[in-house]
């Protein structure tokens, strides 16, 4: 699968998910981002996920990383039963 297009399906994945996926702007490969990725919350516009032990990095993730939260994310919703794109800690009972 072309990175791209990979890229494109976890994009879409993570907007399901109530995630933005943002990759770097660093156009220097030098830059500690460069061709790195973040996660951040749509709703609190708050980031979501970086590569532990790289603070101060936020765009350290890699594809791989990424495609990995989202299945972690995508399980632990299912088991929760949240409907997905929503906040769990938004979710009030009624």
């Amino acid at each position: 699968m072309h990175p791209r297009s990979r890229e494109n399906r976890l994009r879409r994945k993570a907007q399901h998910l109530g995630l933005r996926l943002e990759k770097s702007r660093a156009r220097d490969p030098h830059d500690v981002t460069f061709g790195g990725y973040m996660l951040v919350h749509m709703e609190r516009n708050a980031i979501a996920y970086v590569a532990a032990g790289r603070k101060g990095h936020w765009y350290s993730l890699t594809l791989d990383g990424i495609e990995a939260y989202l299945k972690r994310s995508e399980k632990l919703l299912k088991k929760l039963g949240v409907t997905a794109g929503r906040d769990p800690a938004s979710e009030h009972p009624t």
